[in-house]
């Protein structure tokens, strides 16, 4: 992708409209009115950082020059960026409904695809303190049948080093054991033996949701779903968060295009358990963010254990990649792709910054990664 010079004069321009349309930096406990004319979404309450005299106009400057980015980046979907506790971004790029012209704004709602991974961690830990699983817990506990299952922990599954291998994911609609069952017939031998080769596999977090599942039923009498959507979702004051086919229902959904701006089916939501069947705003992922780096959604050491690097020469442990290359230094991300829709999402180690991209079009695949990158560049200068 060709890198985009943003010019001294241009941020001027953009800072002067800014502060002629009262939309300089406001705490991030206020409502921020939009650089566009979207509406603007409502800012919850929180802790509000101390910026010291002129603070305000160097986030402004910085604002700018990461709206001026996106805007030329080809970027289509919804954007938040946060620093010391105020918000520099939060607006919408392009459009949900191109068949509408409908614009995407800070409310729409997009699928995160395996950002979903990281949820599923956390609902992980949040058991491993119940004492209702551990990272030594193998497959065969819950699932005596399955190939290899006595030697497969969860930490193997969590952190992609399983040697399983994906199956097919199709449209048809599947049960929970049908699901592990499709599984278990494509791993009957194993890439490598567990625990010694790193591969990216939607089946690791399938399994292990599924698993989170039955756990969830026998003790709560409850799905995973409403065990996230209490312990998580709930708890980190989500309210544009949800699950499958519920995205449908609310005007904000947005649609996933294709390269040549044509909607992109997705597989059945079944057969993406714990793997890719979120759908948020891009402020509620923010929110998600803020709550596990604050400390509200699991403990310090399991905060710990879910950014540690546990096996060596892997970066990635509960759904998060550490310093992942072309994405940034000293930052936790995740990245999803889920038909037209596709997403970053980051924070800094100091948890200071975070940046959250969330994209509705094919066209925006690969300025992710790069865009991720110069905004926490942009932030930290």
């Amino acid at each position: 992708m060709k890198k985009q010079t943003v010019r001294p004069a241009a941020i001027l321009f953009l800072l002067l409209c800014m502060v002629a349309a009262g939309t300089i930096l406001l705490p991030h406990g206020q409502k921020q009115a939009a650089v566009s004319s979207h509406k603007s979404a409502k800012v919850p309450p929180s802790k509000q950082a101390n910026t010291p005299d002129g603070g305000h106009a160097a986030l402004a400057l910085k604002r700018a020059e990461i709206d001026h980015y996106l805007s030329h980046a080809g970027f289509s979907g919804s954007a938040v960026v946060v620093s010391h506790g105020y918000v520099v971004l939060n607006k919408g790029y392009g459009y949900s409904n191109f068949l509408l012209r409908r614009p995407n704004r800070p409310e729409t709602e997009y699928f995160i695809g395996s950002i979903t991974k990281s949820v599923t961690g956390v609902a992980f830990m949040q058991m491993e303190e119940r004492g209702l699983i551990s990272f030594g817990t193998p497959v065969s506990r819950f699932y005596p049948a399955f190939p290899h299952g006595r030697s497969i922990t969860m930490l193997d599954l969590l952190c992609h080093v399983s040697g399983l291998r994906s199956e097919p994911e199709t449209f048809k609609r599947v049960t929970r054991d049908e699901l592990v069952q499709r599984i278990a017939d494509y791993n009957i031998r194993l890439l490598s033996p567990p625990g010694t080769h790193w591969a990216y596999m939607d089946a690791n977090y399938a399994l292990v949701a599924a698993i989170l599942d039955r756990i969830s039923q026998n003790t709560y009498g409850e799905t995973l779903h409403q065990f996230i959507q209490q312990n998580i979702f709930n708890r980190a004051g989500l309210k544009q968060a949800g699950f499958g086919n519920g995205i449908y229902q609310p005007a904000l959904a947005s649609i996933g295009y294709g390269r040549f701006n044509e909607p992109v089916p997705v597989p059945s939501f079944s057969q993406l358990l714990g793997c890719g069947d979120v759908y948020m705003s891009a402020w509620d992922l923010y929110q998600f963010d803020r709550a596990l780096a604050a400390g509200m959604l699991v403990s310090d050491s399991s905060y710990h254990s879910i950014f540690t690097k546990h096996f060596s020469g892997v970066p990635y442990s509960l759904g998060w990649y550490t310093s992942r290359r072309d994405w940034g230094n000293d930052i936790y991300s995740s990245h999803g792709v889920l038909g037209g829709w596709n997403g970053g999402n980051a924070f800094s180690f100091d948890r200071q910054n975070y940046v959250v991209l969330l994209a509705n079009s094919s066209q925006s695949l690969g300025i992710i990664g790069p865009a991720n990158q110069t905004i926490f560049k942009i932030l930290k200068g």
